[in-house]
């Protein structure tokens, strides 16, 4: 899994640039399923089994990024976020500007070293107006010349990591862990109804690959498969959050205090009788939102649920998990297919 993880987290995919991530999972799934098919809006869908009823499962491909704005006549790039991502993550870091041929143009993003700084502003942290991208260019001509222009997508430049044990670091494991989870169940699945895995699009903006997708397949049941923050590391509040690493796969039950999915009994009863009955040590926890909003609310509305794998440093350059975790997420996944008709 290890092996697979690398290749998921080190190949791009900003929010509406899924076109490479998306043809890796095609490349990695399509021998495992009955159907392939690729929607208006990007999602790669996966389909095996068939019967009367439908489980729809969805992992998001997209990944944080920026967007180039502007570029200066002294060939600085300067640039929007697209979501979930701030100065502390970008400062001094080095970044990857895919041009319109999918090329990558290697930059940084620079701040003033300490030596000029004033004194108090050691520790300020400029906002993302006041960043730039540089790759070497006198002037916006030779910019031009590598083939950026507005609009091209900024990733942070990080590859996949093995730390000490069972940990490993990498950029995008926000849902790359998740595509991992659902393409390793997908080989597993062997029951008598219909499996729609969805590698969905533009979650981080809006979960809006999976309300398309939702909308088009029409499922029975619906999961959401992704990461969930820890509260196990320094200046965090472990007294307050739950879900730290090793302790196995997140089973949400309500997401953003309501206004995202509110697991339905069925789906809680499900998720849980079956780690319960697998012996796969789980956590029970309220979540923030994901693609499990959008799909609960798809025509008729759908029961939804979604399962979170802990990871430390969510939407920054180094983001930490345990290989114990997805493993067990990936478990419990499969036990839940074998489950599923006894609840729906």
């Amino acid at each position: 899994m290890k092996q697979l993880l690398k290749e998921l987290v080190e190949t791009t995919g900003g929010s509406g640039n899924e076109e490479k991530i998306r043809e890796l999972i095609r490349e990695k799934v399509e021998d495992e399923v009955d159907s392939l098919e690729t929607d208006n809006l990007g999602n790669l869908i996966a389909r095996k089994g068939s019967g009367d009823k439908t489980l729809m499962v969805a992992a998001h491909m997209d990944q944080i990024c920026a967007n180039v704005q502007k570029i200066d006549d002294e060939g600085f790039i300067h640039f929007k976020k697209m979501w979930g991502i701030s100065a502390r993550e970008l400062v001094n870091q080095k970044v990857k500007v895919e041009n319109s041929e999918g090329e990558h143009v290697s930059g940084i993003i620079g701040i003033k070293p300490i030596h000029t700084v004033e004194k108090g502003e050691e520790n300020e942290i400029p906002e993302i107006k006041d960043l730039a991208v540089e790759i070497g260019a006198e002037d916006k001509e030779e910019v031009k010349e590598a083939g950026i222009d507005v609009g091209d997508y900024i990733y942070i430049d990080r590859g996949f990591e093995e730390l000490r044990g069972d940990y490993v670091t990498g950029r995008a494991f926000d849902d790359r862990i998740g595509c991992l989870v659902l393409i390793e169940a997908l080989k597993r699945f062997d029951e008598d109804y219909e499996l729609a895995a969805v590698f969905s699009t533009q979650e981080e903006v809006g979960t809006k690959g999976a309300k398309i997708s939702a909308y088009g397949i029409n499922p029975d049941v619906g999961l959401a498969i992704d990461v969930t923050p820890t509260p196990d590391a320094p200046g965090l509040d472990t007294e307050k959050y739950v879900g730290e690493l090793g302790e196995g796969p997140n089973i949400e039950l309500i997401q953003t205090s309501g206004r995202g999915m509110i697991a339905p009994e069925t789906i809680k009863n499900w998720l849980v009788d079956t780690a319960d009955e697998s012996d796969i040590e789980y956590v029970k926890r309220l979540g923030g939102g994901n693609d499990a909003r959008s799909i609960q609310m798809a025509r008729k509305g759908v029961p939804t649920g979604s399962i979170g794998v802990p990871t430390r440093h969510i939407h920054s350059p180094v983001e930490v998990a345990k290989m114990s975790d997805i493993e067990e997420t990936v478990e419990l996944l499969e036990n839940a297919f074998e489950t599923m008709e006894e609840y729906f």
